[in-house]
């Protein structure tokens, strides 16, 4: 279930630019008008931009760009059950706690995502540093549930399908660089983490978690100094020419819904972008 502050925003967007009264968003969404309220101040807090008027009520007149399940449904072309995106402002490790989802019986499909981690890895458990304007999601993929049967191929297709995703929706070219990491020009703007769990007994693998970090508009200057020269941004701050919720919606319908996968194919194509 979507929680209140998600079910309000939905709400105010699919009305927007008209006014709703407290009692009737609480009587459309059954909440209590009470919650109304505290949801629409908690959206303000988060940067939304919510006009109230005597008698009239509240009306959505302008969005920060925050990443929100509502938002990413919106721009998927995919059937994502909504109750699989699990949106978080901030934890230590997406790919932590899709592994922790997993254990307990997530299904296939589960997202985690975050606006910022605290404490993300990447490969060889080397520091991540993710701070506000990134992408920071994992998902739960079950082998029996997906049509790649080579494991090994798991990750140079996450990997080409974050690079089409970018690709199309910004002109950029994005190439890939040490297996996993997605370069624009000569900085890194991605990173990719893929971790499976395997049966002790039968070596068969339970579930497999990509975790995918990007920075989609990070202020670089706030990265640690070691690689401050070496990471870059899709876009700079409040020159985007798409929203953070519309790259996310792209790579979840890329890797949940690909389709046929000819895997020969994956390999040619991973390897024409790859850099030497």
């Amino acid at each position: 279930m979507p929680d209140t502050k998600e079910m309000v925003l939905s709400y105010l967007e699919e009305n927007s630019g008209k006014f709703s009264s407290g009692e009737a968003i609480a009587t459309k969404l059954n909440i209590s008008r009470n919650s109304v309220w505290k949801a629409i101040e908690s959206l303000r807090r988060d940067g939304f931009q919510i006009e109230a008027a005597s008698r009239r009520g509240y009306s959505l007149s302008g969005k920060a760009d925050k990443i929100s399940a509502s938002e990413i449904l919106k721009h998927s072309q995919a059937s994502i059950d909504p109750d699989l995106i699990l949106v978080h402002d901030s934890l230590e490790s997406t790919n932590k706690t899709a592994k922790s989802e997993a254990t307990f019986d997530a299904p296939h499909g589960t997202v985690i995502i975050a606006a910022q981690q605290t404490g993300g890895t990447g490969h060889k458990r080397l520091s991540f540093s993710s701070p506000k304007g990134g992408i920071y999601m994992s998902l739960i993929m079950r082998p029996e549930e997906f049509s790649i049967k080579n494991s090994k191929l798991f990750t140079p297709f996450s990997v080409l399908s974050v690079c089409r995703a970018i690709e199309e929706l910004t002109g950029f070219t994005p190439s890939i660089k040490n297996i996993n990491d997605i370069f624009l020009e000569d900085k890194k703007i991605c990173g990719i983490l893929t971790e499976a769990v395997s049966d002790f007994d039968t070596g068969d693998i339970q579930f497999i978690v990509v975790g995918i970090g990007i920075y989609f508009n990070i202020d670089v200057s706030e990265l640690p100094s070691d690689i401050r020269k070496k990471a870059g941004s899709i876009y700079k701050k409040g020159e985007e020419k798409i929203s953070i919720n519309q790259l996310i919606a792209r790579i979840l319908d890329l890797i949940l819904s690909p389709g046929n996968i000819d895997e020969s194919v994956i390999s040619n194509k991973y390897n024409k972008r790859l850099l030497q």
